[in-house]
């Protein structure tokens, strides 16, 4: 029995270290990641702290289609535009009620005319992106997600169109950057009723003055050109109603351009002195954008969708589709993984 009792008060100490049930249970619960619903009409504008989204998305337009300079709807007889623009975007919950983006994209464009005998063609970067979304409010059962985001623009595109000896007819490149900065403040909103949401959004984009390769200064020879793209609003509206896994989004959008001004750069510490605006350069136009966003899992979301202009104008800078949005409905896809 003597024997006994050193092994007795040895298992006795064991379990007296061992956690409760209880104990477990709390720290279990613990974790660094926010809660995530699985219905997209439940979520917050903003990705939950600690989760990190990937996503790849193809956009693609084919047109033979433009703009008239009043927006009528006018077609090619002869020419064909393809754009397209493949997008690895990287977003992380930095904070509870915040979270951080990254773009970078890639664009496969082509112009064919049959009656030249002209195919133009070729693949080249795009402008990343980055920007920072906060939420100052938020309400749970039912959802109210209200955000502020500003976000930049950061030319990385080809601004080169080739060679000019010969003359234009011997340009090879598209140009798939204005050559210059963008900084967007924005603001959004979304309220969740039963299966149903609704969304607004209004934005201000800002576009900074720089020199543009495209653009030629023969008066004084001072080769490239000073460019000021015209500064932009956005507004807005979607509604959103959730179907088993399947969500379908569908809205309007406005959007007004600013005049582009072009010259060269003044001295001192303003660049921008010398510039002129360019007639016919500003306008407005709007559409629709309808979305269907499958949840395979709670981390998986298959996005599939549709951006429809239905008014637009000509303004002076096809195909640069940066400062001219050329007429045509723009397919997307996109492929969303959360960790």
């Amino acid at each position: 029995m003597k024997k006994l009792w050193p092994a007795l008060a040895l298992t006795l100490s064991c379990t007296a270290l061992m956690p409760a049930e209880a104990q477990a249970t709390a720290w279990e619960a613990k974790t660094m990641r926010a809660p995530l619903s699985a219905r997209e009409v439940e979520r917050p504008l903003i990705l939950g702290k600690g989760w990190l989204e990937l996503s790849l998305e193809a956009q693609v337009k084919s047109t033979n289609q433009y703009w008239g300079p009043e927006g009528e709807k006018l077609e090619w007889d002869y020419a064909e535009w393809l754009y397209t623009k493949e997008t690895l975007r990287v977003r992380y919950g930095i904070l509870r009620r915040g979270d951080l983006t990254w773009e970078l994209p890639v664009h496969y464009l082509r112009l064919q005319n049959e009656n030249l005998g002209t195919d133009t063609k070729g693949m080249y970067w795009g402008d990343p992106r980055f920007s920072f979304t906060f939420e100052p409010l938020r309400t749970d059962v039912p959802l109210t997600s209200i955000v502020t985001k500003a976000e930049m623009k950061v030319p990385m595109g080809n601004e080169s169109p080739g060679s000019y000896i010969a003359g234009p007819s011997t340009f090879q490149r598209f140009i798939t950057t204005s050559g210059t900065p963008d900084l967007t403040l924005s603001a959004r909103g979304k309220r969740q009723i039963g299966i149903f949401a609704v969304e607004a959004g209004v934005g201000y984009m800002y576009r900074f003055s720089g020199l543009a390769q495209y653009l030629l200064e023969t008066t004084n020879n001072q080769l490239n050109g000073r460019l000021k793209p015209g500064n932009q609003i956005q507004l807005d509206a979607a509604g959103m109603v959730q179907l088993g896994p399947v969500a379908l989004q569908g809205g309007l959008w406005l959007k007004r351009w600013g005049t582009v001004e072009a010259g060269t750069t003044s001295g001192g510490l303003l660049p921008n002195g010398n510039l002129e605006p360019i007639v016919g350069s500003e306008g407005w136009g709007w559409g629709a954008d309808i979305n269907a966003i499958g949840h395979v899992t709670r981390g998986i979301d298959v996005v599939a969708g549709a951006y429809i202009p239905v008014r637009g104008e000509d303004l002076m800078f096809f195909p640069i589709e940066d400062l001219h949005p050329t007429r045509g409905t723009t397919f997307t896809g996109r492929l969303e993984f959360r960790f």
